[in-house]
């Protein structure tokens, strides 16, 4: 766990007693990006602890303690998605302070953000059943229409949207 500055504090939880608490954690999030610039969505699941049934970035996950991000996301992308992929595919961005509520639970992230630059099938994508049920390409300029014009239909991720739209240049 962090502080609100994003120090590690030393203590450890489980993901559910975070979300429930409103403790400060690291996350790591991916978007992986095809050669026809569009991003891949992901639609969250119905059973997980928070935002379910949502559309969200192509991958989002915690960091473990003592373990370092990109090696967090290399990790993450094989269990949601069953993609192996090396920490030199992807590309930092930056980090997103975000503070978001979904009813009785909070998601107080510093969010790492990567890019993963890929063309893949979809139908070749092994999905974690108890994190997301559904993904698909769109084109970023389609992305950021959705966003903005039904933000009830994707995980409330504003500053980190803002960010991504201003690094493709949308």
């Amino acid at each position: 766990m962090l502080d609100e500055k994003g120090i590690k504090t030393g203590k450890i939880k489980p993901r559910e007693e975070i979300h429930r608490d409103g403790d400060w954690h690291r996350t790591v999030h991916v978007w992986i990006l095809n050669s026809h610039s569009e991003i891949l969505i992901q639609k969250r699941s119905a059973t997980i602890d928070i935002f379910q049934n949502l559309w969200d970035i192509s991958l989002a996950g915690h960091v473990r303690s003592r373990e370092k991000s990109k090696k967090a996301a290399e990790r993450e992308l094989k269990e949601e998605l069953g993609m192996n992929v090396y920490e030199d595919e992807l590309q930092f961005i930056g980090t997103v302070k975000s503070a978001l509520k979904d009813g009785e639970k909070y998601d107080n992230q510093f969010c790492d953000l990567y890019i993963l630059k890929r063309d893949i099938d979809t139908s070749d994508i092994k999905k974690q059943k108890e994190e997301l049920t559904e993904v698909k390409f769109m084109s970023l300029q389609e992305l950021k229409t959705l966003v903005y014009k039904n933000p009830e239909r994707f995980v409330p991720r504003a500053e980190e949207y803002e960010k991504m739209f201003g690094f493709f240049n949308l």
